[in-house]
């Protein structure tokens, strides 16, 4: 039986904040994860997407708060402007519904206006929420207070620890105190990532949820197969077809967003985009309108698959195939959440079709093929033959063509001539010296045929 939020050591107020929000019994991350943290504890927390991975960790961030101290007490980092915009809404909320007015929290990242971001530390939140360069930034120009912060979380930390991202977070680290507890989570978390992990961090406790199933059980998974240019054609059908109540497109290159957005508008489909180039409030309005249904398709590179929490997203379209096999896994995780179904659609050229193989292998799914048919997507069994010809077949086809057109001439020239009557030929026309030459013919023809007088 689970333990209710006050067994695991969260006060009342905030159980009865958690009520309001219609959430009463904990979900297996969170009632694993919340005593380790209440314990002070390095945590690594592995969950499947849309289990309840950010209250895991805000909830014992604000039962240690001390509400009468002044400055930052928690730092959580998040690797994309949006997740980090998700997670600063979920603390406001639980912060208004516990009627914890004593208590701050701010949104700090790197689109926003700096100036405004300074103005807002001046009143000493107690909870800093943002992306790790610009809250390194602010560390160093003394803006934030590092040194009282007691807990860093990072969300999504297995593409914090990346190549890219982990020397700002180590920096951002060491600007604290030893005895800070650093808490890592994410839906996939693999060796490499611990390994980067124990870096940082002092003997963590390993936090695991979900019986290892790291996709949602309620996602079905399918690919088409297509060729590469016919890929928008397929992306039409499906969505034409299954009629999703919100849908999410995935391209791997970012610069091909826009024009996929503009192509389904032109064809009459609600959409919108958003990318890393997109500023902050273009990226902010598309994501309102998807949720608030003006829009029921929202193109994405890998920057949206990242702990976006989105209701009722029924379809993951993915239009290029994930380049890795962790990326399928954060795309597919944007539907099937707490509970709901989901289809996850992968269009694939024949090449393609061997990393559906692997993530197979990788996760333990089963895809499916499937095809559109008169609008319904139904089981395929469509090889490399059935497709369009490429480029070389185009060629050899478009060749083939020209010589029909020949043969085709001959036997229309052959049947008129053979419509004819018995006595009449089709004459060529003929130049002037033929003409000339076969009057002269004509002419000796008639005089020796005529006798002389």
């Amino acid at each position: 039986m689970n333990k209710t939020f006050q067994q695991l050591g969260i006060p009342a107020v905030l159980e009865e904040a958690l009520g309001k929000q219609q959430i009463f019994m904990p979900t297996d991350i969170q009632e694993k994860m919340i005593p380790e943290m209440m314990a002070g504890g390095d945590v690594i927390a592995r969950s499947e997407t849309g289990s309840g991975k950010t209250l895991a960790y805000l909830l014992p961030i604000y039962a240690n708060l001390d509400g009468s101290l002044r400055g930052t007490q928690a730092i959580i980092l998040t690797p994309t402007h949006e997740l980090a915009s998700q997670v600063y809404k979920q603390a406001e909320l639980l912060a208004e519904s516990a009627g914890m007015a004593n208590v701050g929290c701010a949104l700090i990242i790197g689109s926003a206006n700096i100036a405004r971001q300074m103005d807002r530390l001046k009143t000493k939140p107690q909870i800093v929420v943002g992306s790790t360069g610009r809250i390194l930034d602010l560390i160093q120009r003394r803006k934030i207070q590092a040194h009282l912060v007691k807990t860093i979380v990072l969300d999504e930390g297995d593409r914090l620890l990346e190549d890219g991202h982990i020397a700002d977070v180590e920096a951002v680290i060491k600007t604290t105190l030893k005895d800070r507890q650093i808490v890592l989570l994410s839906a996939s978390v693999d060796e490499e990532t611990r390994r980067r992990a124990k870096r940082i961090m002092r003997d963590p406790s390993m936090a695991h949820a979900g019986q290892g199933a790291l996709v949602p059980k309620g996602i079905s998974h399918y690919y088409v197969l297509t060729t590469q240019r016919e890929k928008f054609v397929e992306l039409r059908k499906i969505l034409a077809g299954e009629r999703p109540v919100r849908a999410m497109v995935f391209i791997n290159n970012p610069e091909n967003i826009e024009v996929t957005v503009d192509k389904l508008c032109h064809h009459g489909i609600q959409a919108d985009g958003i990318y890393g180039k997109s500023g902050k409030l273009e990226r902010k309005n598309a994501l309102d309108a998807f949720r608030s249904g003006k829009i029921n398709v929202l193109v994405a590179s890998d920057i949206g698959a990242r702990g976006l929490d989105i209701p009722d997203v029924t379809h993951i379209i993915n239009m290029d195939v994930p380049e890795e096999a962790t990326f399928y896994l954060h795309r597919a995780g944007r539907s099937g959440r707490k509970g709901q179904s989901g289809v996850a659609i992968t269009l694939v050229t024949p090449y393609e079709r061997r990393w559906i193989h692997k993530y197979e292998k990788a996760w333990g799914l089963q895809f499916v093929q499937k095809e559109m048919s008169y609008g319904e997507l139904i089981d395929s069994k469509k090889t490399k033959k059935d497709l369009d010809v490429g480029p070389r077949e185009r060629k050899a086809d478009r060749t083939n063509g020209a010589e029909e057109v020949k043969v085709v001439s001959a036997v229309k020239k052959t049947a008129k001539a053979k419509s004819l009557p018995k006595n009449e030929v089709q004459e060529e026309p003929m130049g002037f010296l033929a003409k000339k030459a076969k009057l002269k013919a004509q002419k000796e023809e008639n005089r020796r045929k005529t006798p002389k007088k």
